[in-house]
């Protein structure tokens, strides 16, 4: 069949053409593949907490198989458009554009074949490599990865469904494009984008409204709620800045005097004539570099801060919890006690902690300084209390300042009351005596809170006891209400091997008994699955953004080879055309990860909030993961942009 045997002639004749689209396809094949044969693999029923995995990895499945279908097309197009000539040429010779579909489908057909194939055989040994790194991360010991076959299949359908879009894309061109049209496709670039001034400021009071909307998060769950609109809204303003702004910008210098001198009219023509062909392009860089910073500060914050979380709520090896009214905490270290020696096991540094937590009430700041409290009745005003004791404090080495009688001190999470002198509490009357932040506190096990939410601090239990009492009379009439009991907490250390003796001594106790060591595996499992999906998505928007830095070099590189001789034929030296060419494209180079970083800045707070929802407060260690995250970015994009310039280089210098 002649179709047939000019789609392998094609692929074997024009395999420089093909490399790209089949590099593209087999790097999101094997991505898929690495997150499918996890998700699906037997070897999680035999791990904790593995079903939760299961279900992160087909959720992250879902957003790799929407962007690698992304990438795909924006491959297979730029192929289309690479080979638009030939397939002119077909037609002219009278092939017909039914055989020319034909010649596209076998070439399809063979391309998704070698990828499968191909992509398969690297998937399962980079599967292997990259489930040894998750189970690492998450402290576990199975190291056996079980691949089934139905992950192969599932991955397979997933790209037959995205080579169907795109045979169907293609004939679409090919059927509806003239000879002529194809022939001078190639040449053709991407369409101006129309660019005035008004949709120059649209596009910059978008930006500045997504600014403020993150910058205006004063709590995690609001950053929650505010991300995916500040997110979109910033998206639409970095496209038009560069097809609106960026191209208004350039021709109002043209109009200027000063755009006759000799390196303006170079710089500005050339800068202008690079954004009308790739303002779409450069905008989708910065999008894909953006996500990519972001996820990774987020999953790395996250795993990075998850020890600490853990740490904070258990200060030692061991905790003993019990809510009631009845017992004390003395009661509770000498039941441990006793408890420990019918185990036989040896428990030292004992410490205790009284806390309440989840108190709703109504926050209305009857003046600058004073904060009444009275039962909820909206949740227009709702504040969520935690409780605790100035002992509770002291036990874990905090530095609290002393207080006494009806005074308190105050841990403001999120800064709302930095001013606050009083506090009355359902009638009663306490003074603020210092009011604290979350960076004050080491190891007290920080509450995150649902809306703006504090801790109060009383001098000893039997204030906090009153106050609680207090909270319980005025909202027992309450419809719906209920009463809140005190946690009692029993902290201690002990050997991790002993500890399943002394939790057979607690099973019949009305209390729990929880250690540090697992809750730490339990939380590295569940945390791990979520970092690792977010690696995989970072670097594949990282890999995204790559392949289209790499077709804009071989587009721009056909096209400005033609600009190269004409700045010669009008007198300009060889060296003053390469050395304006290099300065074009380092500028269109930096303009990405300047805008990059311009985002993030500005979304850092609403980004901290969103680690905070995880019980990660410590706001030194999310900075230093921004900016460690930063310049891998830099570092990561310097690299690409230096491995694919040669390929600009090797085409505009070619005689």
């Amino acid at each position: 069949m002649l179709s047939f045997k000019l789609a392998v002639q094609n692929l074997k004749k024009g395999f420089k053409s093909f490399a790209p689209f089949i590099v593209a396809s087999v790097t999101m094949f094997v991505l898929l593949f690495i997150t499918v044969a996890i998700g699906q693999s037997p070897s999680l029923e035999h791990m904790k907490g593995g079903a939760a995995v299961s279900q992160l990895m087909t959720f992250g499945m879902w957003i790799l198989a929407i962007f690698a279908g992304i990438i795909l097309v924006y491959s297979y197009r730029f192929l289309q458009l690479q080979r638009s000539r030939e397939f002119g040429l077909y037609d002219i010779l009278g092939l017909g554009k039914k055989k020319i579909a034909l010649v596209s489908f076998f070439e399809l057909v063979l391309s998704y074949i070698a990828i499968v194939i191909i992509g398969t055989i690297a998937g399962i040994a980079f599967s292997k490599f990259f489930f040894l790194i998750f189970i690492n991360m998450i402290g576990e010991n199975q190291f056996d990865l079980a691949i089934t076959a139905g992950a192969v299949f599932t991955v397979a359908l997933i790209f037959l469904i995205f080579f169907s879009i795109l045979l169907v894309i293609g004939t679409f061109i090919i059927w509806k494009s003239s000879s002529l049209d194809l022939l001078r496709e190639e040449s053709k670039g991407e369409k101006e984008p129309k660019s005035n001034i008004f949709m120059a400021i649209i596009g910059l009071l978008l930006l500045i409204v997504g600014y403020s909307l993150a910058v205006s998060v004063d709590n995690p769950i609001k950053a929650l709620t505010t991300f995916f609109i500040a997110v979109l809204v910033v998206i639409l303003g970095t496209y038009f800045f560069y097809i609106s702004f960026t191209v208004w910008y350039l021709k109002w210098r043209k109009k200027r005097n000063s755009y006759y001198k000799p390196q303006n009219f170079i710089t500005i023509s050339s800068m202008l004539y690079r954004m009308k062909a790739n303002a779409v392009g450069l905008a989708n860089i910065t999008i894909l570099l953006s996500m990519s910073l972001v996820t990774l500060v987020v999953t790395i914050g996250i795993f990075v801060g998850s020890t600490q979380a853990v740490e904070r709520a258990y200060p030692k090896e061991g905790r003993y919890v019990l809510y009631s009214q009845e017992k004390t905490t003395a009661q509770m270290v000498q039941t441990l006690k006793e408890k420990a020696d019918q185990a036989g096991v040896e428990i030292s540094n004992v410490s205790t902690a009284l806390s309440a937590d989840f108190l709703m009430v109504d926050g209305q700041k009857a003046a600058t300084d004073t904060l009444r409290i009275s039962p909820l009745t909206t949740q227009k005003t709702a504040l969520r209390f935690s409780m605790t004791t100035l002992q509770t404090l002291k036990n874990l080495n905090e530095k609290v300042a002393d207080i006494s009688g009806k005074q308190i001190n105050v841990l403001d999470y999120f800064g709302a009351y930095p001013n606050l002198k009083k506090l009355n509490w359902f009638g009663t009357q306490y003074e603020v005596k210092t009011i604290m932040a979350t960076s004050d506190l080491k190891k007290y096990p920080i509450m995150l809170n649902m809306t703006t939410p504090m801790l109060i601090i009383f001098p000893n239990d039997e204030a906090l006891y009153q106050a609680l009492a207090a909270y319980n009379q005025a909202n027992s009439e309450r419809e719906n209400s209920y009463q809140i009991t005190p946690s009692l907490t029993v902290n201690f250390e002990l050997q991790e091997q002993e500890q399943d003796k002394l939790r057979k001594a607690f099973e019949e106790d009305e209390g729990t008994l929880t250690f540090r060591s697992t809750e730490l595996k339990e939380v590295q499992t569940g945390i791990g699955a979520f970092v690792f999906i977010g690696l995989v998505l970072g670097i594949s928007f990282i890999l995204g953004a790559a392949l289209i830095i790499y077709y804009k070099q071989l587009s721009e590189g056909t096209q400005d080879k033609r600009a190269f001789k004409i700045l010669q034929e009008v007198g300009l030296s060889k060296k003053q055309v390469a050395k304006t060419i290099k300065s074009q494209v380092s500028m269109i180079f930096l303009l990405p990860i300047a805008m990059t970083v311009l985002h993030f800045s500005f979304a850092y707070i609403m980004i901290s909030k969103l680690i905070q929802i995880f019980g990660i407060m410590d706001n030194q260690l999310i900075l230093w993961v921004s900016l460690g995250s930063i310049a891998a970015l830099v570092v990561i994009y310097w690299l690409i942009y230096k491995g694919t310039s040669r390929v600009y280089y090797n085409i505009v210098e070619k005689k």
